[in-house]
């Protein structure tokens, strides 16, 4: 029985190979240039072998996670531990009289923590994609379009006014 080239090359590179590539943001282009595959071939492939579409999409649905939950955690803000060295300064005083025997530094290891702050552009753009109907930069009035195709902008008297109330 003939082995077909696509069965050969899975069982040499596999669709864990094509996942790790598509996780590191290549572009099909790419991918079939280090698989040693001609992108004709890697598009019918894509088309025809459900593995090797699937290897491709859960690769960069894992890359698209990560870039998701760290645009969250930047937008929000976040704590982080943070191992740092701290120089001590030891002295050793004799139990009996008080007196200072000596004095020495020595080098100790603590966590510390540090708080990286809300980004408001990092929480602006998160906001913009995935409320566009609430958070898009597009401002003004609502318009709409009347029957003849003119766009109708409502009467200021509708929306108020500052000076509400005077005449």
């Amino acid at each position: 029985m003939k082995t077909d080239k696509y069965e050969k090359w899975m069982e040499r590179y596999g669709e864990e190979y094509l996942r790790r590539l598509a996780q590191d943001g290549l572009e099909d282009r790419e991918i079939a240039q280090r698989s040693g595959i001609s992108e004709k071939t890697f598009e019918r492939w894509k088309r025809t072998h459900k593995e090797f579409a699937s290897a491709l999409r859960l690769g960069r649905r894992g890359s698209d996670y990560n870039v998701i939950e760290a645009l969250y955690k930047k937008a929000i803000g976040y704590t982080v531990s943070v191992n740092k060295t701290y120089k001590l300064k030891r002295t050793e005083y004799d139990p009996d009289t008080g007196k200072k025997l000596r004095e020495y530094e020595e080098l100790a290891t603590g966590a510390d923590e540090s708080h990286i702050p809300a980004d408001v552009r990092a929480g602006s753009f998160w906001l913009k994609n995935r409320q566009p109907e609430m958070w898009s930069d597009k401002s003004g009035m609502p318009e709409r379009e009347s029957a003849t195709g003119e766009i109708e902008i409502p009467d200021a008297d509708l929306i108020g006014s500052d000076d509400e109330g005077e005449e």
